[in-house]
């Protein structure tokens, strides 16, 4: 029995020394990540500069835009306000014969030059009307001197005037032109004054229109206000007409048809546009025809009939407007020419003319 228990105490013994003898399971080790390797990119032998910015031209400044119609309206309204434009026959030939040469004018005759060739004012050189305004002759034309033109019966010699006054000659225009002159028509070179057609005359006051009418628009491509009228004048005189004859205007208002009927402008003072005038006509003194408040009145797009007392303030108001971009022409020989009146007329009406000699030996232009 005590055998017994020794061995099973000894088998006990043997089952925990072999527990005890087995060896613990290692861990293995952590396996180790390596991180990938970077490869630096060599740094390049001639590293590029950074591009120059182009530099950007400044912003021109524009020049600010000229209202050509403003500056030239304002101009030959200034211009209008102190000027004579006609002188006649009695004082020109008084300056010619008075014996001292160094006073004498300078004459141009602006007729045609088959015109000029039968019969001409002493000294007086050629140059056709609508040829005044040419570069070559503006030159050659003195500033240091009057110049007086003429033409046939004062209209077209009040053209060439007015456009060289404006450009800033000292000049007047013959009243009445040849016909003024001399009593010959063969050297008039146009049939003269034969007296008012009689038409009637209206004494109703007609106003301006409200000032809602939008002006005309052109554009030289000039600043000054000579320059621009130069240019405007280079492009008119070639093509516009001048007069419309009293037969002429009678006939359109008198046709039936008040559409087509002109826009007329008396240019004479107010008390004779009050004793009687061309009827629906409306009154504005020929040196206020550029103030701004009448342009603002009239129509750019109807045609416009301007008249005065013998054609010649007249025929300055019409080129006045003709440069502004109007459609315009003037009554030839005025009211004068449409009634027989001499009080409604409001100056003296024609009678005849001086009778002063005539030279037929041409005078080169300078």
């Amino acid at each position: 029995m005590k055998i017994y228990r020794i061995i099973t105490v000894l088998v006990l013994l043997s089952f925990l020394l072999g527990a005890c003898s087995s060896p613990l399971p290692t861990a293995a080790p952590p396996v180790e990540t390596q991180a990938p390797a970077v490869t630096e990119a060599p740094p390049p032998a001639n590293p590029p500069e950074p591009p120059t910015p182009t530099p950007e031209p400044p912003t021109p400044t524009p020049e600010p835009q000229v209202d050509e119609f403003t500056v030239v309206a304002a101009y030959i309204n200034e211009k209008f306000a102190d000027w004579t434009p006609v002188i006649t026959a009695d004082k020109l030939f008084e300056n010619l014969t008075d014996g001292d040469d160094t006073n004498n004018p300078f004459i141009i005759d602006v007729r045609k030059p088959e015109d000029y060739a039968k019969g001409h004012i002493q000294g007086a050189v050629n140059v056709f009307w609508n040829e005044i305004v040419k570069p070559e002759v503006l030159a050659a034309l003195p500033k240091d001197r009057q110049i007086v033109t003429y033409c046939y019966t004062g209209h077209t010699g009040e053209a060439a005037a007015t456009i060289l006054h404006l450009l800033g000659y000292n000049v007047t225009n013959l009243k009445y032109g040849m016909m003024g002159w001399t009593a010959d028509e063969e050297v008039v070179g146009q049939p003269g004054f034969k007296g008012g057609a009689g038409y009637q005359v209206e004494t109703e006051s007609h106003e301006l229109p409200e000032p809602t009418a939008t002006p005309p628009s052109f554009e030289t491509g000039k600043s000054e206000a000579v320059e621009i009228i130069l240019a405007r004048a280079q492009e008119l005189f070639a093509k516009w007409t001048p007069v419309v004859t009293a037969d002429k205007l009678f006939e359109n208002l008198a046709d039936g048809d008040d559409a087509n009927n002109p826009f007329v402008i008396d240019v004479r003072k107010p008390e004779d546009y009050g004793r009687g005038h061309v009827p629906g006509a409306v009154n504005v003194f020929w040196t206020g025809i550029a103030a701004e408040d009448v342009l603002a009145r009239l129509p750019a797009d109807r045609q416009i009939v301007t008249y005065c007392y013998t054609g010649h303030t007249g025929e300055a108001a019409a080129l006045a407007l003709a440069l502004l971009g109007y459609e315009v022409t003037n009554l030839k020989f005025a009211i004068m020419g449409w009634t027989d009146d001499p009080e409604v007329v409001g100056q003296p009406i024609f009678t005849g003319a001086a009778d002063y000699a005539v030279e037929t030996e041409p005078h080169p232009f300078p």
